[in-house]
């Protein structure tokens, strides 16, 4: 059986443009997440709503409500921008930057990178 964790995310759209696919793949990894749960979380933290999410993975919504959950319980959080703080998090730790910042703007995430 494939190591669910290891295998890197396909679906590009679904990466968050801050990240290179190089770094989502290092943070879906790193995070243990499946590769279709590191695409949710990817749309998730481009503030996709759930039927947008669907839309995008063309699956129902009850299926991506599943991988939420499923996320969230692996990630040890209950909500949307816990899920977001432990991205974050494992970003900072894997790729060594002090340049980036987490906030939420009008209930959207917003990540912020310094001019190299």
């Amino acid at each position: 059986m494939a190591d669910r964790g290891r295998t890197a995310v396909h679906n590009d759209s679904s990466r968050p443009p801050i990240f290179s696919p190089d770094e989502w793949n290092k943070i879906v990894r790193k995070l243990s997440l499946s590769p279709r749960q590191g695409e949710v979380v990817g749309l998730v933290m481009q503030s996709k709503t759930d039927v947008e999410i669907g839309i995008a993975l063309q699956v129902g919504k009850s299926t991506i409500r599943k991988h939420i959950r499923a996320s969230m319980t692996r990630l040890g959080t209950d909500d949307r921008m816990g899920l977001a703080y432990r991205v974050f998090t494992t970003f900072r730790q894997i790729i060594e930057v002090k340049d980036v910042s987490l906030a939420s703007v009008n209930g959207h995430l917003t990540i912020a990178r310094s001019a190299r």
